[in-house]
C-alpha cells in the first residue's frame, strides 16, 4: 500500500485499518518515549502521527457518512499521550489514555459503512493504484466518415479544407451570385467529411465521460479537475506518485479549508503553550524547592558547626563524653537505636524512668533536665548549671555511675578531664 493513502482525505477506510493506524501511532510514541525519554523526539513523533490518525478517522467517517468533526476523538488521545510521555507521567495515566484512545477508535471502527465497495487493503480512494491486466491490448478506434472506416494515414491531404478556404468560398458565393449554386454544392461536398469527423469525435468524448463515471480511480480525478482549484494538478503525474503534484493537491485542500486549519492551528498552539507553561512551572518549583532544601541543610550545618565550636567535649575512657555548652553540662553516650525522640523530661516526668536520675556508686543522685535520642544514634542527658560542678568532681573522683540502664566506669577519668582547660578550671576550684 502506498504511503499516499495515509495522507489522503477524500478516500474511505475500513474500521480495521483505522484501528491498525491508531495502534501503530501509540506504539511509535511508546518506542520514542523509551528510547528518547523527555526529548524533543517525542514532540516530533507526536506531531508526525497525529495527521495520519486524523486523516484515517476522516476517511472512516466518510465511509460511514458521518460528520468529520468526530475525528477529534481519535486525535486528542494521541496528543495527550505524547505530552504525558514527554513529561514521563506515571504508568497508570499513560495506560488510561492508551485505553481511552483505543476505545474512541473502536467506536468509529464499528460504525456501519454507507454502501458496499471493494477495498484494497482496507482503503478506497483516489490514491488506489490501478491494476493492469496482463495481455490486455487497447485498440484505437478510427473515426467513422460517411459510413466507412477511413484510416487517417490514407486520407488525402486535400480532403479537409481549412477554415480560411471555407470562408473564402462563402465570401465568393456572396459576391458572385451567378455561380452561387456551383460553389454551394462544392462547399457542401468539402465540409461534409469534416462535420462527420467532428460528430465522431464528440461521440468518442461522450463515451469517455460515460466510462469515467464507472471508473473508481478516474472518477476522483475528474471530480477534482472540475472543481475550481487555485493550483492546477496533473492527475496523471499524481497517480504516478509525483511529490510536487501531491503537494499542490494538499495546498488546494488547505486553501479550501483555510478557516478550519487556522482554528486547528490556534488550538494546537494553545495546547503546546499550556504544556510549556506547566513544564516551566514544575521546573521552577523543583528549582526553588531544591534551593530551599540546600539552604536548610546549609543552615543546619552552620548551626552544628557553631554548636561544635561552642561546645567543649571530652571523651572519657569508658566510651562516653562530657560536654559543656555554656553553663549546661551534657553527658553523651552511644547504644540506643531508633528515630529521634525524647526519652525523659523533668518538667513533665514522662518517659523512661531509668533516665530520671544519674546515680554514682557512693549513692549521690542528680536529676537530668532532658534526655534525648538524636539523629546520629547518640543519647544526651542535660543537667542544670547548679549541678554542673558537683557532677564533674564526682566523675573525676568516683568509681562509676548509672544512667538510663547503662553503667559507666570512671577509671582514668580525672587524668582525661585535666587535659581540657574548662574542666581543669572546674576541678581546681
Amino acid at each position: 500500500m502506498s504511503v499516499k493513502t495515509l495522507l489522503c482525505r477524500d478516500g474511505r477506510d475500513t474500521g480495521l485499518r483505522l484501528m491498525g493506524i491508531i495502534l501503530a501511532a501509540f506504539l511509535l510514541l511508546i518506542v520514542a518515549a523509551v528510547v528518547f525519554p523527555a526529548s524533543v523526539i517525542n514532540w516530533i513523533v507526536t506531531l508526525a502521527v497525529m495527521p495520519a490518525v486524523g486523516l484515517s478517522a476522516v476517511r472512516r467517517l466518510n465511509d460511514a457518512n458521518k460528520s468529520i468533526k468526530l475525528a477529534a476523538i481519535c486525535v486528542v488521545p494521541v496528543l495527550i499521550f505524547g505530552i504525558l510521555s514527554y513529561f514521563m507521567a506515571p504508568f497508570g495515566a499513560l495506560a488510561g489514555v492508551f485505553l481511552f484512545g483505543l476505545a474512541c477508535g473502536g467506536y468509529l471502527a464499528f460504525l456501519p459503512a454507507k454502501n458496499s465497495i471493494n477495498y484494497v487493503q482496507g482503503y478506497y480512494g483516489p490514491s488506489m493504484v490501478p491494476i493492469s491486466i496482463s495481455g490486455s491490448v487497447y485498440h484505437r478506434q478510427e473515426p467513422v466518415m460517411k459510413g466507412q472506416v477511413m484510416p487517417v494515414h490514407d486520407q488525402p491531404e486535400s480532403t479537409f479544407p481549412s477554415i480560411e478556404s471555407a470562408d473564402e468560398v462563402v465570401f465568393t458565393g456572396s459576391t458572385h451570385s451567378n455561380s452561387a449554386e456551383r460553389h454551394k454544392q462544392q462547399f457542401n461536398d468539402d465540409v461534409e467529411p469534416q462535420t462527420s469527423f467532428e460528430q465522431a469525435g464528440t461521440h468518442m468524448e461522450q463515451e469517455f465521460d460515460t466510462a469515467t463515471e464507472y471508473d473508481p480511480v478516474n472518477s476522483f480525478s475528474t471530480s477534482s479537475e472540475r472543481s475550481h482549484q487555485p493550483l492546477y494538478v496533473d492527475q496523471d503525474a499524481l497517480q504516478s506518485g509525483s511529490i510536487t503534484e501531491l503537494a499542490k493537491s494538499w495546498l488546494n485542500v488547505a486553501k479550501l479549508h483555510q478557516t478550519k486549519l487556522i482554528l486547528i492551528g490556534k488550538i494546537t498552539a494553545a495546547i503546546i503553550a499550556v504544556g510549556i507553561v506547566v513544564y516551566l512551572v514544575f521546573a521552577l518549583i523543583s528549582v526553588f524547592s531544591g534551593d530551599g532544601t540546600e539552604q536548610t541543610e546549609h543552615v543546619d550545618d552552620m548551626s552544628n558547626q557553631q554548636q561544635a565550636s561552642i561546645r567543649q567535649m571530652v571523651k572519657l575512657p569508658d566510651g562516653f563524653w562530657l560536654a559543656l555548652e555554656g553553663e549546661i553540662l551534657i553527658v553523651r553516650w552511644l547504644g540506643e537505636s531508633g528515630d529521634k525522640q525524647s526519652l525523659w523530661r523533668l518538667a513533665t516526668a514522662i518517659g523512661d524512668k531509668t533516665c530520671a536520675n544519674l546515680e554514682f556508686n557512693d549513692g549521690s543522685r542528680y536529676r537530668p533536665i532532658t534526655v534525648d535520642l538524636l539523629d546520629d544514634g547518640a543519647s544526651e542527658a542535660r543537667f542544670t548549671p547548679l549541678d554542673k560542678d558537683a557532677i564533674v568532681n564526682h566523675v573525676a573522683l568516683r568509681g562509676n555511675f548509672k544512667l538510663c540502664g547503662y553503667e559507666f566506669s570512671l577509671k582514668g577519668s580525672q587524668a582525661t578531664l585535666m587535659q581540657n582547660p574548662q574542666f581543669e578550671m572546674i576541678l581546681s576550684q
